[in-house]
């Protein structure tokens, strides 16, 4: 009895991408995060007319950051899934600049009253979150 073949083995193995540097998290995911971001830049329309400089300055902060990092995400993503090794490092930095801009417009908008700044302070927490994930693939290196 001639016993069963063994199943091929992936092209590269689990957690690498196909040009050998690690993957953080899938290119899908990555579209996920980035339609989110490009929906606040480009379609929530935020303006502010509350007539305070950081008030009013944060709200537009918030809009161009979320443009640069949504379009930045499109371009890891596509990066991803051809396999080129620093999509997670484009990542990373996407990560810590919508981090470090979330949480900071988030405290901004709490100081000024505005409850919306929860909102945008849990988004930064999430990123923060993203932004470690990524620190520690990073550290790892390349999967041999």
């Amino acid at each position: 009895m001639a016993s069963s073949p063994q199943p091929a083995l992936p092209p590269f193995p689990s957690g690498a991408s196909p040009g050998g540097g690690p993957r953080s998290e899938s290119p899908f995911m990555t579209l996920i995060t980035a339609g989110l971001f490009l929906y606040v830049g480009f379609v929530l329309g935020l303006t502010s007319n509350y007539g305070h400089a950081l008030y009013d300055g944060s709200v537009a902060a918030l809009v161009w950051i979320a443009r640069i990092v949504g379009i930045g995400l499109l371009v890891v993503a596509g990066l991803a899934w051809i396999g080129v090794r620093w999509a997670d490092p484009l990542s990373f930095g996407l990560s810590v600049i919508a981090a470090v801009g979330c949480l900071a417009i988030g405290a901004i908008w709490i100081a000024f009253g505005d409850t919306q700044g929860w909102l945008v302070l849990l988004f930064g927490a999430l990123n923060a979150g993203a932004a470690w994930s990524g620190a520690r693939a990073l550290r790892r290196g390349p999967v041999a």
